[in-house]
C-alpha cells in the first residue's frame, strides 16, 4: 500500500504513480491509505463513527466526493452521517444521507458520496458514522489490516468530537479503514470563523464572520441523541447570525461564488447555559446592590446638598456676624475715642473745679475777714 508523499499537477509525473495514494479522476485526486483489498467490517453505535485523517498536497483542498469500501444492509429510514473535521477535531461539514440512497442492498463494493465541494486548509478528517441499529439499515465499513499501516486510521466520538482509539502499528489492532478522498488543490478562500456567542433566557445567538461574497448559507444543530434541525440564519454585513434553542454541535456553512462549501461549528453545551444562568444570577444580584447603592448615594447626595446649604446658610451668619462684630469694633473704637475726649474734658474740667474750689474758699476766707474787721471796728 503506498503512501501519499506529494502531489505534482502535471501529466508527466502523475504518469510514475502506477498505483498508490493519489490517483486521478478526469481533473479531481483521489487520497486513499488503503491498499484496495478488504480484510472485514467495522460499525458501532452512535456515537463512535470511523475517521481516517489526511494530509493534502497543497494548502487548501476542495472535497467533491468520499470513496468508500463497504456494504450496508438496506432497512427502515436509518440515516447515517458523514462529517469534514479540521485539524483541531472541529466540525467544517455535516451531512446526512439515507443508505438506499447509496449503497445497493448487502453489496459489497466502493460507493461513491458526493459533497458540495468542501474546501479544507491543511490536515483534515474524514468522518463516517455508521449509526448502527439493531432494527434499521446496518452499515458496515471495509477495513484493511495489511501492513504497512498509514497510522491515520481512528475511531472518534463525534458526540464530544475526541479521538477514541488510534488504531495505528503500534496499537492492538492496526488498521486502515477503507476511506477515500476525491478533490482537488484550490486558492484558499475566505475563512468562516466563530466570532461571539450571546446567551438569552430563551434563547443562544451566535455570530459568525465571512468577509467573503457568499451565494448561500445554512446552519444545522445536531444534538446529543444524534438528531438534528435545521437552523435559521441571517446576515449582515460580514456576519452570520444564527439563533437556536437547542443544545449540541451547531455546524455553519456558506457557498462561495466558486460554489465551494466552507463551514465552522461550534459546541453550545449545557454547562454553557448553566454559565449562563449563575452568570444572570449574579448580574441580578449585582444589578438589585447597584440600585441599592445608587439609592444610598442619592441619599448621600441629596444629604450633601443639605450639608451645603445649611454651610452655605452658615457661612452667610458667620460673614453677618463678622459685619456686625467689625461694626461692633468699629464702635467700641468711635466710643473709645469719645471716652477718650470725655476724659479729657473731665480733666480740665477737674482743673476748672479745684481752681473754682480754692477761688470759692479764697472768697469766703476774706468775706470772713472782712466781717471780723467790721465787727472789731465797731466794737471798738
Amino acid at each position: 500500500m503506498a503512501r501519499l508523499v506529494g502531489l505534482v499537477l502535471t501529466l508527466v509525473l502523475l504518469s510514475t504513480f502506477s498505483t498508490g495514494l493519489l490517483e486521478t479522476h478526469a481533473s479531481f485526486f483521489e487520497l486513499a491509505y488503503d491498499d484496495g483489498d478488504a480484510d472485514y467490517g467495522w460499525s458501532d453505535y452512535y456515537p463512535y463513527a470511523a475517521a481516517v485523517r489526511f494530509s493534502p498536497p497543497s494548502a487548501s483542498w476542495r472535497i467533491t466526493g468520499i470513496r468508500l469500501h463497504a456494504a450496508c444492509v438496506l432497512k427502515g429510514s436509518q440515516v447515517f452521517y458523514v462529517q469534514i473535521w479540521d485539524s483541531g477535531l472541529n466540525t467544517v461539514y455535516w451531512s446526512a444521507f439515507l443508505p438506499s440512497s447509496v449503497f445497493k442492498n448487502a453489496t459489497l463494493d466502493w460507493y461513491t458520496i458526493p459533497l458540495p465541494n468542501v474546501v479544507v486548509k491543511g490536515v483534515f478528517y474524514v468522518v463516517i458514522v455508521p449509526m448502527l441499529t439493531l432494527d434499521g439499515s446496518q452499515l458496515w465499513i471495509s477495513v484493511d489490516d495489511d501492513a504497512p499501516f498509514s497510522n491515520s486510521s481512528f475511531t472518534v466520538n463525534v458526540d464530544d468530537h475526541t479521538i477514541h482509539a488510534s488504531l495505528n502499528a503500534t496499537s492492538r489492532r492496526p488498521v486502515d479503514f477503507m476511506i477515500r478522498v476525491v478533490g482537488e488543490p484550490i486558492p484558499t478562500p475566505p475563512e468562516l470563523k466563530l466570532s461571539s456567542i450571546e446567551f438569552r433566557e430563551d434563547e443562544t445567538i451566535v455570530f459568525f464572520t465571512y468577509p467573503g461574497e457568499s451565494l448561500g448559507f445554512g446552519a444545522r444543530l445536531i444534538k446529543p441523541d444524534g438528531s438534528f434541525v435545521e437552523e435559521n440564519v441571517t446576515s449582515s454585513g460580514e456576519k452570520l447570525i444564527v439563533r437556536t434553542r437547542g443544545e449540541g454541535l451547531l455546524n455553519v456553512f456558506a457557498v462561495t461564488p466558486g460554489y465551494e462549501t466552507v463551514g465552522a461549528s461550534v459546541r453550545l453545551t449545557g454547562g454553557f447555559r448553566k454559565t449562563y444562568e449563575n452568570l444572570l444570577a449574579d448580574y441580578t444580584a449585582f444589578k438589585r446592590d447597584a440600585e441599592h447603592m445608587d439609592s444610598k448615594i442619592s441619599y448621600l447626595l441629596e444629604e450633601n446638598r443639605e450639608l451645603r446649604t445649611r454651610l452655605n446658610q452658615s457661612q452667610t451668619l458667620v460673614r453677618l456676624q463678622d459685619d456686625r462684630i467689625t461694626g461692633l469694633l468699629a464702635d467700641v473704637s468711635s466710643l473709645g475715642g469719645e471716652l477718650d475726649h470725655a476724659r479729657a474734658e473731665a480733666s480740665v474740667l477737674r482743673g476748672l473745679t479745684i481752681l473754682l474750689a480754692a477761688g470759692l474758699v479764697l472768697t469766703v476766707s476774706l468775706l470772713g475777714f472782712l466781717e471780723v474787721g467790721r465787727r472789731w471796728r465797731r466794737g471798738g
